[in-house]
């Protein structure tokens, strides 16, 4: 089951973000709440994305049901769109990437190579940010990928373990990048 929670900024819109959330990392977890409302800040309508996800491993139907998710959200809208996926919703980007959608993938599975693959050649504006003790990183990928790219102190969920003054930096920088690369894009 997918639903549905659409947020309007203040004033005219520019677009719509869709927010694809992880396997267990929900839409209002910290690196998705922050990113939502920075999007907002920047005159986004926002259309989180809840789904209850296909077991892990599906490899190309998994694929195919994330692309099909992200349609979906995307509904008839004709405007512009963003995508903000994190960890499973980066399995999004060969479907963003062949509508030509400007994206930010946080922490995206790196070591996985179908999920990277349409990272390295992504034909649109694309952020990515990961961890820098995320377990799905791969550098060599990361080093690849064309765009912006950030590694921040954390693990896949930018925890750092036994500090929690660091994990809140961590986000903090994540927004702070998010917010930057957005001004970027009007």
């Amino acid at each position: 089951m997918t639903r549905y929670v659409d947020l309007a900024p203040e004033g005219a819109s520019v677009g719509r973000c869709v927010v694809l959330p992880g396997r267990q990392y929900t839409a209002d977890g910290p690196l998705l709440f922050f990113t939502t409302q920075v999007a907002l800040d920047h005159g986004w309508d926002v259309r989180q994305v809840w789904w209850e996800a296909p077991a892990r491993g599906g490899g190309a139907d998994e694929l195919a049901w994330v692309g099909d998710q992200l349609d979906a959200a995307v509904g008839g809208y004709d405007g512009r769109v963003l995508v903000v996926g994190k960890s499973l919703g980066t399995l999004a980007a060969a479907r963003a990437a062949a509508r030509g959608y400007d994206a930010a993938w946080l922490t995206p599975l790196l070591n996985e190579p179908d999920a990277a693959a349409p990272l390295l050649t992504y034909p649109a504006a694309q952020l990515v940010v990961t961890g820098s003790e995320d377990p799905y990183l791969s550098r060599d990928v990361l080093d690849s990928l064309p765009g912006e790219r950030r590694v921040v102190a954390g693990d896949h969920v930018l925890r750092v373990p036994g500090d929690v003054a660091a994990s809140v930096a961590s986000h903090g920088l994540v927004a702070r990048v998010f917010d930057a690369w957005l001004a970027g894009l009007a």
